[in-house]
């Protein structure tokens, strides 16, 4: 099931507080609602100890109410402790026997306990409350009871109106599309399937081992299984809480499977055990940069580089994000210091470029395109951008010469055929002017500016100067122009 969004939630438990206004005082339903609203803000942000104590809060208020023991337990959950988790859900279903999530989330729990018989009984009590209920379907077709459905990954959006961001399931395992590997297929299969064989195996005789279950998610992951390795590295980190690396690489899985308030999550608890893991930081600040949370990605960055100093893509990374924010002087800055520690190539000094040229400082920019162009002759980021600043001081040849350059090796860019377009009008030559913005439609026919010049042309072209006619009327002809920074790449590299 797909994770319900912030928006999403705010509505939903509106409408629960909404029906409690005629059991309850105003004023406590109130402050239940605000601690449960600030709960699920926690929660998305992957903050789960301050969410635990805001549904915590809330449920002190409204101790009757299923839905705030549910969220206790699917926090409990993510946080490993199965046991205050399945204590929770049971609360929920004293609460409300009708509760299919709490019956689906107690039958995860008791699943990932290896207690499946007990986790049947609680998927079929939810198909009995809800035949339409598929979450409880899957799962109990992955313990060998079989619905009349089928199997899909994503579920059916619930109905109820529950202030949480999602459902759990079992084990991810669930919708790993994989060929079952049976022993008689041992001898044939390849190192990375016989390893998965005999860890299967070994977990069989003692499922409580969590390297086993290290072992077995990363070969999982070698073979590009992402839910396998989630689920069993989850088991590691339920069984060995202490394990920073293992919380570190789970933290890279969830980044790559786009679980973002789940990565920082882990993050955070390598941190607090190891406040001076700089890489931590640093692949932090990634994930919070994959959400455009750019202010956090700083900062993180920022507690990367004062514990690593010559952590070159750190400074890279804070270079970029800085010119986001248009904060010119810190990017240039940044740029000096990935080139003082790397010595510089084609990308840092074509950032450095940008920066300079947005700051204003022109001619510090001219030099650092030339030095990224010494380094590639053919990089096109760099050739765009000196082109652009020739364009703007009026140096129409020499904004050809790279625009023409960057044509050369790239000629599926309308963009920068209509610049040229624009730059051979400037110099007279209405011919290639005319071509150049054909070229352009021809790869954009959208393009309404390369439309309208080329219209233009044709219009100035065939008028009769002697005629008794009105002056043709144009738009200005402007350049598209935007300078290009090279993205830092973010590896996100397990240990």
């Amino acid at each position: 099931m797909r994770p319900r969004t912030a928006r999403e939630l705010f509505f939903g438990m509106f409408l629960i507080a909404a029906s409690l206004l005629f059991t309850a005082h105003p004023a406590a339903a109130q402050t239940y609602k605000e601690h449960n609203n600030k709960g699920v803000q926690f929660y998305n942000q992957g903050n789960y100890e301050k969410a635990l104590v805001e549904f915590k809060a809330a449920f002190e208020l409204s101790p009757e109410n299923s839905e705030i023991a549910n969220n206790i337990g699917i926090v409990y959950d993510e946080m490993g402790d199965l046991v205050n988790a399945e204590k929770y859900y049971k609360i929920a279903i004293a609460n409300d026997p009708a509760n299919v999530d709490a019956h689906n989330n107690l039958g995860v729990v008791y699943y990932q306990q290896g207690k499946i018989e007990q986790a049947i009984a609680e998927w079929e009590m939810a198909l009995e409350i809800n035949p339409n209920y598929e979450s409880a379907r899957n799962n109990l077709q992955i313990a060998g009871k079989r619905g009349t459905l089928p199997v899909s990954p994503y579920g059916v959006p619930q109905e109820y109106q529950t202030p949480y961001t999602h459902t759990y399931y079992p084990p991810s395992e669930i919708y790993v599309e994989m060929p079952e590997i049976t022993i008689q297929a041992y001898q044939s299969s390849d190192s990375t399937s016989k390893c998965i064989v005999v860890l299967q195996q070994a977990l069989e005789i003692v499922p409580n081992d969590p390297v086993a279950h290290y072992n077995l998610g990363a070969c999982y992951l070698e073979k590009g299984l992402m839910d396998g390795t989630i689920m069993e590295w989850e088991k590691a980190v339920a069984l060995d809480p202490t394990n920073s690396t293992v919380r570190y690489n789970l933290s890279i899985v969830y980044t790559r499977d786009r679980q973002y308030a789940k990565a920082v999550y882990q993050l955070s608890e390598v941190l607090k055990m190891n406040p001076n893991d700089a890489i931590a930081y640093y692949v932090l600040g990634a994930v919070y940069n994959k959400v455009g949370s750019h202010d956090d990605a700083i900062e993180a960055w920022r507690r990367c580089v004062a514990i690593l100093p010559d952590f070159a893509p750190a400074h890279f990374s804070l270079g970029v994000n800085y010119l986001i924010k248009n904060d010119y002087q810190a990017s240039i800055e940044e740029w000096k210091q990935v080139i003082a520690i790397t010595g510089g190539d084609f990308h840092d000094y074509n950032n450095l470029g940008v920066a300079y040229a947005q700051k204003g400082m022109i001619d510090e920019a001219i030099a650092s395109w030339k030095a990224s162009l010494k380094r590639d002759a053919n990089y096109i980021k760099a050739r765009t951008n000196l082109g652009i600043i020739y364009a703007q001081r009026g140096m129409f040849q020499a904004a050809i010469k790279e625009w023409e350059t960057v044509r050369g090796l790239n000629s599926q860019d309308p963009v920068i055929w209509y610049n040229l377009g624009v730059m051979y009008s400037h110099v007279g030559s209405i011919d290639s002017s005319a071509y150049a913005y054909k070229q352009a439609l021809e790869l954009d026919p959208t393009f309404t500016e390369a439309l309208n010049n080329l219209a233009t042309l044709y219009g100035q072209n065939v008028r009769n100067p002697g005629a008794n006619a009105p002056t043709y009327w144009s738009k200005p002809i402007e350049l598209r122009l935007k300078y290009i920074v090279a993205p830092g790449k973010l590896e996100l590299k397990y240990r």
